[in-house]
């Protein structure tokens, strides 16, 4: 019967954001190889045929930008015909919010370089990467909206001031003070932990938006 079908190779491709010099961005590798050899591209690539897609981003996202120890979230699939040269490839798209400071980032395996680049200047990309890319910051922005995401890009501890830094950077608008301040204390996000500095709750319902 399986041989009546062409079948598709799997991949995984996984996006890396954090807050670097006050602007939202996204980690990239330099292809080494063919195709888009040298262009700038997400870390990824193919599914071994024993292995669990989730450990797959991993274990590429490890190869390729020695970043390990963070927590994954499945973004959508994407398989439109004709993305691939080498031929028909469906990926499966990961995102993590990180804080990054301190974080070394080291290219191997098949990426010569790996960088952080503000998600308003990219380079040109391989494959689909920029719509993947543009799909990806939409759906970060809305599960700010509607999650406690940011916790990821925060310190234990932090004010007010500087959660809702985050989240205008985010977010790409100013928002009000006083309002977002209202918002965000009405949610079931934060408690305090000292004189006007805040921290995520372990365990949390989250209610509310910050437009």
């Amino acid at each position: 019967m399986t041989e009546r079908y062409k079948n598709p190779a799997l991949t995984v491709d996984t996006i890396i954001f954090s807050i670097r010099d006050k602007t939202l961005k996204l980690l990239l590798i330099k292809r080494k190889n063919p195709p888009f050899q040298d262009k700038w591209a997400i870390p990824g690539g193919f599914v071994d045929y024993e292995e669990d897609i989730p450990d797959a981003a991993y274990r590429e996202l490890e190869e390729e930008t020695g970043i390990q120890g963070i927590s994954l979230e499945q973004v959508r699939t994407f398989g439109t015909p004709g993305r691939d040269p080498r031929g028909r490839t469906v990926s499966v798209v990961y995102f993590s919010l990180i804080n990054s400071a301190g974080l070394e980032i080291r290219a191997d395996t098949d990426a010569k370089e790996a960088g952080w680049f503000s998600v308003y200047d990219l380079p040109e990309t391989a494959f689909d990467h920029a719509e993947i890319i543009d799909f990806t910051v939409r759906f970060l922005r809305q599960k700010l909206e509607n999650t406690p995401v940011a916790r990821h890009a925060m310190p234990e501890k932090f004010s007010l001031e500087e959660l809702r830094e985050v989240y205008e950077i985010i977010l790409n608008k100013t928002l009000n003070h006083e309002i977002f301040k209202q918002k965000i204390t009405e949610t079931n996000l934060l408690e305090k932990a000292g004189d006007s500095v805040y921290k995520f709750r372990e365990s949390m319902d989250f209610i509310g938006r910050f437009s």
